[in-house]
């Protein structure tokens, strides 16, 4: 038999990284609200950051473009130059 936290708890953390990562429809955006009220102290904002933390490392990485890649560098070069460090 499972406890009645842990499922709340478990439910809260995905409707809370669904949010983040998806948006929620209006349905779990009120059960998200009904959730938080029966636990008040439950660190949001925490978990959120975990979740888009998550979400951001997941995401692929694409190159630069070449061109935008020899801009920078070129800027980069200038920049030391002028500061006086190159």
């Amino acid at each position: 038999m499972s406890d009645p936290w842990q499922s709340t708890e478990r439910r809260l953390l995905k409707l809370l990284a669904d949010r983040t990562a998806f948006g929620l429809n209006r349905a779990e955006e009120r059960e998200l609200q009904q959730l938080l009220g029966v636990v008040p102290d439950f660190d949001t904002e925490s978990m959120e950051r975990a979740a888009a933390t998550v979400q951001l490392a997941s995401t692929p990485i694409e190159p630069l473009p070449p061109a935008v890649h020899a801009r920078i560098r070129a800027c980069g070069r200038r920049q030391v130059r002028s500061s006086g460090g190159g």
